[in-house]
């Protein structure tokens, strides 16, 4: 009997050894330890479901060109001359697969029809490869008669790519996965390394504060093995009576995810007390979660013992001025006890108390600096019967102890002579002091005052207008300048820039 052509029959197997196959393949890529047996299976597969005794798997390079990953049954020759073809591009969605009965019957090129047919091929399947819908390669199959294929084995193919594709995707993950994983040991290798050179201590811990790194440097100091960090208690070493300060302190950073300096003293490793300046600050996740703190320790317990000295002296320094500007105040008020009445007794001694009450604020800040606004509102709101006819208004900017003597002098003046002949003798009438700072411009401080007795120019300029737009100028390395506008007095006060902190 004659075999009826090829041509006229489509190509099936027994549904009970495509399950087989199908399953074979489906456990042996779930198995899988390499890509190579993914191939392979793979392989099995297409060839025993779909009836041909040669396959390939091709996909996408880096540069978008398909590439041959595994083969069975072809030339290297055939290899070379089709690497590269594809009837997709990179990316293209969810394409259907593409069945050709003879290659000879299409509109490929000529060269590419001699190069199948001269592997003896006449028929081919390409089933598309995707990963999240896209495509990421193919697998072929190659028949040596011309075949169709009915939907039965069409569906197989794409079941076939379905289950390939996604084990592309999962051993690529896995290996995104293994790269990651590589890359963070590097990293976590070279930030041990890093911190380890540091001439510092650094250290880092979980969020409930205890240990998960200390460099070299920590673990020198406080005798720690590196395979003992987890177990190791930091707080047990702080001194009695600096523990509650330095606990208190980092829980408080700790709980509202804040940044935390503090000093305390700490034993080391040798059993000495060393005094360690720490920065600490708050480490998060990706997604925001704290994940505790990383900071930095710093000896200072040489520098510590000269700022002690520092304080003492300048404390003994502050108590003997005070106690001279005491004296000297004594001494005004016995020798001119019956004259307190007399105008120039009275600035004479209000000048002392204004000295003294500036000095005070800068003996609080160990001479430092001292903030405006705290200066104005000492001089100008002392006497409760001005606080509300004076209106202060100013950043919160520092001044250094020679320009907060200064200032607070000439607030005095202006303050004594608006008392006197100005806006602050009459009960409707107000002053207005601003001050403002400025990179290019300094210190501006500008005194106004409205709504006091009609001002007439002085005929001569008294020793308070002479204080202050000589003196006042020369000390603030700035300018000074008074104004008896008739609407109120203006004294504007400028000092350069490199005056202010």
């Amino acid at each position: 009997m004659a075999t009826p052509d090829d041509s006229a029959r489509p190509w099936s197997i027994q549904s009970g050894e495509e399950f087989r196959a199908l399953y074979e393949f489906t456990d042996a890529i779930y198995h899988a330890h390499s890509m190579e047996d993914v191939y392979a299976s793979a392989l099995d597969v297409i060839t025993k479901t779909l009836g041909c005794e040669r396959a390939s798997i091709l996909l996408f390079d880096a540069a978008g060109t398909m590439q041959f990953v595994a083969w069975r049954g072809l030339s290297e020759q055939y290899r070379l001359k089709l690497a590269g073809h594809s009837p997709w591009r990179p990316g293209d969605v969810d394409p259907p697969p593409i069945f050709v009965e003879d290659i000879c019957e299409t509109g490929e090129p000529d060269w590419i029809k001699q190069a199948i047919r001269a592997e003896g091929i006449v028929s081919l399947g390409f089933a598309p490869l995707t990963l999240e819908g896209r495509v990421i390669g193919k697998f072929m199959t190659y028949h040596g008669s011309r075949r169709r294929f009915d939907e039965h084995a069409q569906a197989l193919a794409v079941t076939i790519a379905r289950h390939l594709g996604f084990s592309i995707g999962r051993a690529r993950a896995e290996a995104a996965r293994e790269a990651a994983l590589a890359e963070l040991r590097m990293s976590e290798a070279h930030f041990r390394h890093m911190t380890d050179q540091a001439p510092i201590m650094i250290w880092m811990s979980n969020a409930q504060g205890h240990c998960e790194h200390l460099n070299k440097a920590a673990r020198d100091f406080w005798g720690v093995e590196e395979d003992r960090i987890d177990a190791f208690d930091w707080s047990a070493t702080i001194h009695p009576e600096d523990v509650g300060h330095v606990l208190a302190r980092m829980r408080q950073a700790m709980a509202s995810d804040e940044t935390v300096q503090l000093r305390g003293r700490y034993a080391s490793t040798s059993g000495e007390w060393r005094v360690l300046q720490t920065e600490a600050r708050p480490r998060h996740a990706c997604d925001g979660r704290f994940l505790g703190m990383i900071g930095v320790n710093v000896d200072i317990t040489e520098q510590d013992g000269i700022a002690r000295q520092r304080e003492l002296m300048l404390a003994e320094l502050n108590h003997r001025v005070k106690n001279t500007l005491a004296v000297v105040q004594a001494i005004a008020h016995q020798t001119f006890r019956s004259e307190k009445t007399i105008p120039s007794v009275a600035t004479f001694i209000g000048r002392l108390g204004v000295l003294a009450a500036a000095h005070d604020i800068l003996s609080r800040d160990n001479w430092e600096s001292t903030p405006m606004p705290e200066l104005a509102r000492e001089v100008l709101t002392r006497d409760p019967a001005n606080r509300r006819n004076v209106q202060m208004e100013g950043p919160a900017l520092l001044l250094a102890p020679k320009q907060a003597l200064a200032i607070a002098l000439a607030l005095h003046e202006l303050q004594a002579n608006a008392l006197k002949y100005g806006a602050l003798s009459v009960e409707r009438g107000s002053v207005s002091l601003q001050w403002n700072s400025s990179p290019d411009h300094g210190l501006d401080i500008v005194w106004q005052e409205t709504g006091g007795p009609r001002v007439k120019p002085p005929k001569r300029r008294g020793f308070g207008t002479l204080m202050i737009e000589q003196a006042l100028a020369a000390d603030l390395n700035g300018s000074a300048r008074i104004d008896f506008l008739p609407e109120g007095l203006v004294c504007k006060i400028r000092a350069s820039c490199e005056r202010v902190l």
